[in-house]
This record gives C-alpha cells, structure tokens and sequence, in this order.
C-alpha cells in the first residue's frame, strides 16, 4: 500500500484522499505559492489550518506521524487572519502552518516529550528558541511530530511509517516531521540532527532536508542528545520551503562563541 500527497485512496474505511483548501489542491504548492493565494483572498490561514488539520485525521491513524495535534492551531491562524486583514504581516511564514518534532520545547497545551512515556504530564518552562522565532514570524503550528524515542534509534508515539511503502523503514529519529511534509500533513516541518536525524529521513520520504552547520540553529530549549553535535534542521517539499523555514530559525549559537 502507498500513501502519498499525489495518491488519492480509500483504505479500508480510511479516507486517505487529499482535501482541498476552498476548491484548491493545494498538496503541490510552495510556501510562496501559499502565501500570494491568502494575500489575495483565496483563502485564509484558517481555511489552510483546517484544511492540514483534516489531512492529518485522515491519514495519520496510518502513518502515526503526529504524535500530538495543538488545541490551539484555528485560534493561531484567526489571529494571524486579523493581522493581514489589518495590513500587518510578519514574513513569509505568516498564517503558514508547520510541525515540530516532539524533542522541540512548545510552552502550550501540548506535551513536549522526546516520544517517551516518561516525560508525559510534564510541563515545559518555555518555548524553544527557535519556535519562538517562529510564533514571531507568524508560522502556525499545528502539533508535534513523531521520533525515534529520546530522538535515538516511540514508546509513547508509536511506530512512524513511511508512506511511499509502509514496509520500508520512514528513517530516525526526526522521521515524523518528514513524513508529515511528504503527504502534506503541513507546509512546512522542523526536526533535529545529531547523526543523520534530518537527512537520513527527508531521503527515505522524499523531501527536501536542510541540516545547517553547527551553530546556525540555537538548541535552548531542544531536548539534548549531544550538546556538540545537536543542530535544529528544516523539513519541505522543495529548497526554497526548507530554506525559508530556515532562514526563519537561524540565530547565532553562544556554543561556538
């Protein structure tokens, strides 16, 4: 069996087919794309949040690529609607929804907890630094994606599968975040790196994976693995997706300083 964002199926009583976003299919569209269609009214951040969000209960019961969906996603993307209405937009990532992997500190109604029952209904201080950067930038995040546990080669999560053959290994640890971009379960998705965690993963489901060197991405707030090695990487359909989202997170790292 194959489940694709280009493969519209019915799999069993699963609807795994791709929902369009106010008539539009959007499961090929760039960042870019994305954002001059809200720019110019075809739909909003809200149409584009629920459209995603409804892309994930079809398929996700498949693919266990999102461990966690945020309570709080169609709130974030009003907010975000409002803005634009009123002529304020923060960046290119403004009303764009994205994942993140589940080692990446959220300050929110969501758990953050590196795919490990051990950490479930513990409460995070703040949010990651680099999600920071990302709420200020507008992005709206739509949950945490699944990983190997402790981001090694997941108890709480479960198995995450790769849709192009759900035989085949999806790749560790940031494997949620790869598969969720791969069948348009979000625009975009962030994921971490110590030994091959982002790129090994974007290989094995056919998405474009950026790990920057050390120091281009700051850690506070990631749960470590390696404190010389951890880098916070970019998940998207193309470059120019994985670059924007990248270029969103990027901040000096005081670890090379």
């Amino acid at each position: 069996m194959i489940i694709r964002s280009d493969h519209q199926a019915t799999t069993g009583d699963v609807d795994t087919s791709m929902p369009q976003c106010r008539g539009v299919d959007i499961q090929d569209l760039s960042i870019a794309q994305l954002q001059k269609l809200m720019t110019e009214g075809t739909f909003s951040a809200r149409d584009l949040t629920e459209c995603y969000l409804e892309r994930i209960r079809r398929v996700n019961p498949v693919l266990n690529a999102i461990i966690e969906v945020n309570p709080d996603a169609l709130s974030i993307a009003d907010k975000c609607d409002a803005e634009r209405k009123s002529g304020k937009i923060r960046g290119p990532l403004h009303g764009i929804p994205f994942v993140c992997k589940d080692n990446i500190c959220t300050n929110d109604k969501m758990q953050t907890t590196a795919g490990s029952k051990v950490l479930i209904g513990t409460k995070v201080a703040a949010d990651a630094h680099v999600i920071t950067k990302l709420r200020r930038g507008g992005a709206v995040l739509l949950g945490h994606s699944n990983l190997s546990e402790w981001a090694c080669y997941s108890s709480r999560g479960g198995q995450c599968r790769n849709p192009h053959n759900l035989a085949e290994h999806p790749g560790g640890s940031s494997c949620g975040s790869a598969v969720a971009v791969s069948v348009s379960m979000c625009a975009f998705a962030i994921g971490t790196e110590t030994d091959g965690s982002v790129t090994y993963p974007a290989d094995r489901n056919g998405v474009v994976g950026l790990k920057p060197s050390l120091g281009i991405t700051v850690c506070q707030g990631v749960i470590p693995e390696s404190s010389s090695l951890d880098v916070v990487g970019t998940f998207g359909k193309t470059v120019e997706d994985a670059a924007a989202a990248l270029s969103a997170i990027a901040g000096a790292d005081e670890r090379i300083h």
